[in-house]
C-alpha cells in the first residue's frame, strides 16, 4: 500500500507498522525523514524505539540489534538525498564497515566499526580470507597420482569430497596449469590415496615443489600400480577414478572422477587442521 512521507512517519511513530510493512526500503526512508526533521541524535532514539516495537509486536524482541540500527542511522543521516546514494538500499552495506564477529558482539550494545569508519560512499569490501577460515576445517590428506604412458606424477591434495553415490563420483581441485591436472587429463584417470596417521612424511614429500619429477618422486615410497595409476602402500583408503568432467573453478579446476575401484586399509586417516597433521 502506497503512503505519503507524512503517512509513513505517522504509521511508524504510532506503532501501526508490522515487519511485513517495514521492508528495508521503508527503513531507509523513515530514518532519512526523521534525521532531516529532528537531527541525528533524536532520530536515532525514534528509530530504535520504533524498530524495537516492531520486533516486540512480532513476538521476537531479540531481533532488535543495537549496533545495526544505530549504524544505519549514522550512514543514512549523511545523505543529502537518497536518490544519489543507491547503495543505501543494499542490505549488506554494513559488511563494508563491520566484520561478522564485530556485528554479532553488538546486538545489545553499540560497537564501533572495526573495518572502516561509517562514511559514504562506502569503502571496498575487505578481501575474504578464505585460506585462514578453511585452515580451521579438518580435511583428509590424500595423494593424487596419475600415469600416462611412461610418465607419472603425484601431488598432495586436501580438497576431496564425494559427489554422488549412483554413479559413484568424487571431486578434487587441482591448480590451473599444474602437472597433476595435465597428466590426469592425458591419462583420463587418477588415483587418490587417503594417507594414514604416520604418513606425514609422504604428505610432505608430494607437497614439496622441489621434489624430483617423474618416477624419481616415488623413490623410497612404497606403492603399487593399478589401472588408474599408483596407489600409496599403507594408505587408510584409496580410490581409482576415471575422468568424468573438468570444470573451471577460479585459479583451480574442479576434477570430477567416477570411482572404478576402491578399498580401505587398517590405519587411522591422516587429517590436516590449522596447518598441522593430526
Amino acid at each position: 500500500m502506497g503512503m505519503t512521507d507524512n503517512e509513513l512517519l505517522q504509521a511508524f511513530e504510532s506503532g501501526a507498522l508490522t515487519g511485513a510493512d517495514f521492508p528495508h526500503e521503508r527503513h531507509v526512508r523513515v530514518t532519512w525523514l526523521l534525521t532531516q526533521r529532528d537531527g541525528l541524535e533524536q532520530a536515532r532514539e525514534t528509530v530504535a524505539r520504533g524498530i524495537r516495537g516492531i520486533a516486540e509486536r512480532a513476538g521476537n524482541p531479540a531481533a532488535f540489534h543495537v549496533t545495526i540500527t544505530r549504524a544505519w542511522c549514522e550512514l543514512i543521516a549523511a545523505a543529502d538525498d537518497l536518490e544519489s546514494l543507491p547503495e543505501l538500499l543494499d542490505r549488506s552495506l554494513l559488511s563494508h564497515y563491520y566484520s561478522a564477529r564485530a556485528l554479532e558482539s553488538g546486538r545489545e550494545r553499540w560497537v564501533e566499526p572495526d573495518l572502516a569508519p561509517l562514511r559514504l560512499p562506502p569503502p571496498p569490501r575487505p578481501e575474504v580470507d578464505l585460506v585462514s577460515v578453511m585452515r580451521q576445517v579438518p580435511a583428509a590428506v590424500a595423494v593424487l597420482s596419475a600415469k600416462s604412458g611412461g610418465d607419472v606424477h603425484a601431488t598432495t591434495v586436501s580438497s576431496v569430497t564425494s559427489v554422488s553415490r549412483r554413479p559413484p563420483l568424487v571431486l578434487v581441485c587441482l591448480a590451473e596449469g599444474s602437472r597433476a591436472l595435465e597428466l590426469a587429463s592425458e591419462a583420463g584417470a587418477f588415483t587418490l590415496s587417503f594417507l594414514a596417521s604416520g604418513q606425514e612424511d609422504v604428505a610432505a614429500r608430494f607437497a614439496d615443489g622441489a621434489r624430483p619429477a617423474g618416477h624419481a618422486q616415488f623413490a623410497g615410497v612404497p606403492h603399487r600400480l593399478t589401472p588408474q595409476g599408483p596407489v600409496i602402500a599403507g594408505a587408510a583408503a584409496w580410490l581409482g577414478c576415471t575422468m568424468s568432467a573438468v570444470h573451471p573453478g577460479g585459479d583451480h579446476r574442479v576434477v570430477v572422477g567416477e570411482v572404478a575401484s576402491a578399498d580401505v586399509g587398517d590405519g587411522h586417516p591422516l587429517v590436516r587442521h590449522d596447518g598441522a597433521f593430526l
